[in-house]
């Protein structure tokens, strides 16, 4: 796949020998945009190359790269696929004249990747690492790379892109820890702490001899153009230290992601906020008055736009807050993205739970569905967008039994033995004899939540407590064992923060990847519509009233001489309700904005 659309360029290295002089020629045979083919052989000082490589990577004694071990993984996978020895500085040097980099000052993150590929796919074992779900794809390291025109999700930078010497899509190369690989520098920096930590000695058990293993490895993470960074976990407990993610609220710590899961990928993130941007946070919500942002009946679907009423939550947004905004930039790091791309999130969503409603969420995946009629394509394993990954804070304390935790579905408790686990049958008789029980309709959904949350694995409401989990497998389909949902809270109010990232550009962005091109005779999103409900108390029959969508979500009680501002759709259905009986049915009109009163 071509980086550029004008100039398609092959590039044929002719070893002429015997080389003269320490210089030989290369040729180039350029294809124009006409077909025409045009001979650009040039003539290249191998000496130069070479002193430029030693320059970039500040290489005094004439040796680059030596005695280092380089183990290679595909995106997500902690075994590795390949691994890469006795890197030459020829190998290096023949790849820069290919790529066309011998007269560069200093080289950008991009043309860095392209030199990478092209190393590894040309020096790891033949077939290692290629593309892990394509039988047709190149083999070795560019298949994997490249995923092909249909497969690869165009990101913001995807015009600054470096082929490979072959006109291949380059990976971008990570540590274990999710730090790009952005410089030679860096590179360099990696190898000699591996140099430096293959000297360490461990002390044997039987304190007979230090056992001494000098063997150097630099482990680096392969992710495929166009698609996202993700963490290899191979076992619960296994932590990352994130040390270069930066602008932490508290001076001096590093975020430490630790595996609580890892079928399904589900992390605890520890000191990435602290308790006072939880403070702001919530402050912040309770004092918005915008009337699309403010707190209110929390609804669901790809617009927001649907009440749901196995999702009786609050949720407020903060979309451009000073902190939100600190605190977006902050999960991006985290998550292995070294730009910041505001396409790339929704709001952080501030929710409250509070227990006088039993206030709770049903389990539901984040990843939305992907047959839709709009235009937006949400099939992220192609070349569509969805949400990727989903950063939960917690701002509030809980007590133990108090409810209110993130269940996951398909996971289990850290540390509980097999032979402990028990059934979701189990589980409700067991909740019906305690305490908790009492406080729950037999047979409702919330109980069946709350035993839910007493039998998987379930992350407890702490003030500063954050989680990680991921909606999407590494090459993009949809990772279906991350169902998950918020308990029940049964005493005390819940607040938390949660942020999603997508894959790509949400919808309302240029770059945004759509089914088909958007004109005239194409059809177009749904207009997401804001339709405001006002009380006014003059009539009496209104003095109860609660607002429904349709017949299947209760928003809420319609407080006289209060506005209550929803997002919907024209078509859909809104009921005026006191008690069972329906008051007044509103059928939302095409305008942008409209208020009904009563």
């Amino acid at each position: 796949m071509k980086l550029n659309n004008l100039l398609l360029q092959a590039v044929i290295l002719c070893r002429c020998l015997p080389v003269l002089h320490g210089r030989e020629q290369v040729q180039s045979i350029q294809v124009d945009v006409d077909g025409s083919l045009q001979d650009t052989t040039r003539t290249i000082s191998s000496s130069g190359c070479l002193a430029t490589l030693q320059e970039l990577s500040r290489s005094n004694d004439g040796v680059i790269v030596d005695d280092i071990f380089f183990k290679i993984h595909r995106n997500g996978d902690p075994e590795p696929c390949g691994g890469v020895t006795s890197v030459t500085n020829k190998a290096m040097e023949q790849i820069f004249q290919a790529l066309d980099l011998c007269e560069k000052s200093s080289l950008s993150k991009y043309e860095i990747e392209a030199f990478l590929t092209t190393l590894f796919h040309q020096e790891l074992p033949e077939a290692a690492c290629g593309s892990a779900d394509d039988s047709t794809a190149t083999p070795g390291l560019i298949g994997h790379c490249d995923m092909g025109p249909e497969r690869t999700t165009i990101q913001p930078d995807h015009d600054r892109l470096v082929s490979t010497s072959s006109g291949s899509l380059p990976c971008r190369f990570y540590t274990r820890e999710g730090e790009r690989i952005s410089s030679l520098d860096y590179l360099l920096q990696l190898v000699e702490e591996a140099k430096a930590n293959a000297q360490r000695c461990v002390k044997n058990d039987g304190n007979v001899e230090d056992i001494c293993d000098t063997s150097a490895t630099v482990h680096l993470y392969a992710v495929p153009a166009g698609r996202m960074f993700m963490l290899a976990p191979s076992y619960i407990g296994e932590t990352f230290r994130l040390g270069h993610v930066t602008d932490l609220d508290e001076d001096g710590k590093a975020i430490v992601i630790e595996t609580i899961s890892v079928y399904p990928r589900v992390f605890e993130i520890h000191d990435f906020f602290s308790p006072t941007e939880a403070d702001a946070l919530i402050g912040k919500a309770e004092n918005e008055q915008s009337a699309t942002h403010k707190l209110h009946r929390s609804t669901t679907g790809a617009t927001q736009g649907q009440v749901f009423s196995k999702r009786t939550s609050e949720n407020a947004w903060d979309t451009h807050g000073k902190l939100a905004l600190k605190i977006k930039r902050r999960c991006l790091s985290m998550l292995g993205m070294d730009e910041y791309w505001e396409s790339h999130t929704d709001g952080l969503q501030i929710l409250r739970y509070q227990s006088q409603h039993l206030a709770a969420y049903t389990t539901h995946p984040d990843y939305l569905d992907i047959d839709t009629e709009e235009n937006y394509n949400y099939n992220s394993s192609n070349i569509g967008g969805n949400r990727f990954a989903t950063v939960l804070l917690y701002m509030s304390d809980l007590e133990v039994n108090a409810g209110g935790e993130t269940v996951f579905e398909h996971g289990w408790p850290v540390g509980l033995p097999d032979d402990q686990r028990i059934s979701k049958l189990e589980a409700v008789r067991q909740l019906r004899a305690s305490p908790e029980g009492t406080l729950l309709t037999k047979g409702s959904w919330q109980e069946e939540m709350t035993a839910l949350c007493q039998s998987r694995l379930a992350v407890r409401p702490s003030r500063g407590r954050a989680v990680l989990f991921y909606s999407q497998l590494p090459n993009g389909t949809e990772d279906k064992s991350v169902l998950h949902g918020g308990c029940p809270v049964l005493r005390g109010t819940k607040w938390a923060a949660n942020l999603w990232v997508w894959n790509a550009a949400r919808a309302e962005y240029d770059t945004a990847p759509l089914k088909w091109p958007e004109d005239d005779s194409t059809p177009t999103n749904p207009l997401q519509l804001l339709a405001t409900f006002r009380n006014t108390g003059t009539d009496p029959i209104y003095e109860n009233a609660e607002l429904w969508y349709d017949e299947a979500g209760d928003f809420g009680l319609l407080v006289p001489g209060q506005d209550v501002s929803v997002n919907t759709f024209a078509g859909h259905v809104w009921n005026i309700k006191s008690g069972n009986e329906i008051l007044k049915t509103i059928v939302i009109t095409d305008e942008q904005e409209q208020t009904y009163i009563f």
